[in-house]
């Protein structure tokens, strides 16, 4: 841990604290060991507003580069998926805190095809503009790095809010009314030339007004796409939640694809788990193309078999016998939003799984600074005491303390499986599917060669 001077060095360096404002708070430090006093002097910086806790961390471990990008200040890490790490931030002009998705330098070699995809983003994510679709504030690059500003979006992801011991499944209704929001913003996506091919729960924010936001358009692709990216037979996606067709070749997927991946979603949403839990990368993919889920109305309390056959229908093997449009789903969506329709049909019953409890409204800055001093300990603070306000969010619905302030990104690691992942990856999955359609093959052939003897 860097003793008292080091860290003052540090901080000076950084240009997060002007030289004025780290005298004045060293005044107020007492005598002690240089290593504690070093704490102690973060601590009061943080209480103070000078400082967020990540920011002091980083410095008492001997940063003093990386908290700036252009005209934007980093105030700590929000998350990390598959194309970059994501930070909260706020312009440095007008104080507006946004999310930064960062694509490293080591990704960043010219020519790469992480630096093709993440520029590919970029463009992307600027073609469709839409209140349930997470905002794309503007692009960038400083010296080696590139990255995105987006919007911040308050609130939890809607696996967070499912697996939460004090969240659960939605109800019918609730689940109808949200996912209609949802509808809409994929709508507008799919109007702009993009299929999303990543539709998953960690990817659909609760807005504590208890609005949607579709978020990270890193796996998409615009339909009217002259060079893809996505190599012919190349999986990619999220597992639990990807179509038959997407598994098998994933740049022909369109916006039915997408529909198929909302219906896992709506499906884990009301069981709280997806259609196909457990299992390896090869068992996934099997079932996802060749089996039929569990039917939602047996694994979900409250649902009625009338709803559970949109959800049917939106995961039908092919394409053909989905719904083809947005359009289309939404009519059939629309009336289960009224409670009083699912309760005429199951009574008592439709109120089974849990009430739709947004996320609480995120914490002003003062009461975040005081969270920060409260979770730490005395005098004799360490670096993990520091961090614990950050690295500890507090449980959503648990008095006193409400959650850690909205995460753009929550990534799900649980069976996530991109096709920008390991060449050996890719080379079972390929394998696997070729190995599937010769076991069919030949069980055929024995059939005809039986039939005929």
């Amino acid at each position: 841990m860097a003793r008292l001077e080091q860290f003052v060095a540090n901080l000076a360096k950084s240009g997060l604290v002007s030289s004025p404002a780290i005298e004045r708070a060293r005044a107020l430090v007492g005598d002690g060991p240089s290593s504690e006093a070093a704490v102690r002097l973060a601590r009061v910086l943080i209480q103070q507003g000078a400082l967020t806790t990540y920011q002091a961390r980083k410095v008492l471990k001997g940063a003093t580069k990386g908290f700036f990008l252009g005209d934007y200040r980093i105030l700590r890490s929000l998350g990390e998926g598959g194309m970059g790490k994501v930070f909260l931030a706020a312009n440095q002009k007008d104080g507006l805190r946004v999310a930064i998705k960062v694509l490293p330098p080591s990704k960043a070699a010219d020519g790469s095809q992480a630096l093709k995809r993440f520029r590919r983003e970029m463009e992307l994510s600027k073609r469709a503009k839409h209140p349930n679709l997470a905002r794309t504030i503007d692009v960038g690059q400083a010296g080696d790095v590139h990255f995105m500003v987006l919007e911040y979006v308050p609130g939890e992801s809607l696996y967070q809010l499912v697996k939460h011991p004090q969240g659960g499944p939605l109800r019918v209704p609730d689940a109808a009314r949200y996912f209609l929001k949802v509808v809409d913003g994929l709508e507008s996506a799919h109007e702009a030339g993009l299929v999303h091919r990543d539709i998953k729960p960690s990817n659909l924010m609760v807005t504590p007004e208890g609005d949607a936001r579709i978020l990270d358009l890193g796996l998409a692709r615009a339909t009217n796409e002259e060079s893809p990216l996505t190599h012919p037979n190349a999986v990619i996606g999220t597992l639990d939640y990807a179509s038959p067709e997407q598994l098998s070749n994933a740049s022909s997927a369109d916006r039915r694809s997408d529909l198929y991946s909302l219906g896992c979603t709506i499906y884990f949403a009301l069981a709280g788990r997806p259609p196909f839990e457990g299992g390896d990368v090869v068992n996934k993919i099997f079932k996802q193309r060749m089996d039929d889920p569990e039917p939602l109305e047996r694994v979900a309390r409250g649902v009625p078999p009338a709803f559970a056959a949109i959800v049917r229908k939106l995961m039908a093997k092919e394409p053909a016998d989905r719904y083809q449009d947005c359009a289309e789903l939404r009519a059939d969506l629309a009336r289960w939003a009224d409670p009083a329709v699912v309760h005429s049909i199951l009574g008592a019953e439709a109120n089974a799984a849990a009430a739709f409890r947004p996320p609480p409204p995120e914490l002003d800055e003062d009461d975040l600074r005081l969270l920060a001093d409260e979770d730490g300990s005395s005098s004799g603070s360490t670096l993990r005491d520091l961090g614990s306000a950050e690295a500890s969010p507090a449980p959503m619905h648990k008095p006193p303390k409400p959650p850690r302030a909205a995460v753009y990104v929550a990534p799900q690691r649980s069976g996530n499986y991109r096709g920008q992942g390991s060449s050996e990856t890719q080379f079972l999955v390929r394998f696997v599917s070729i190995a599937l359609i010769l076991g069919v093959l030949f069980i055929v052939l024995v059939a005809i060669l039986q039939w005929r003897s």
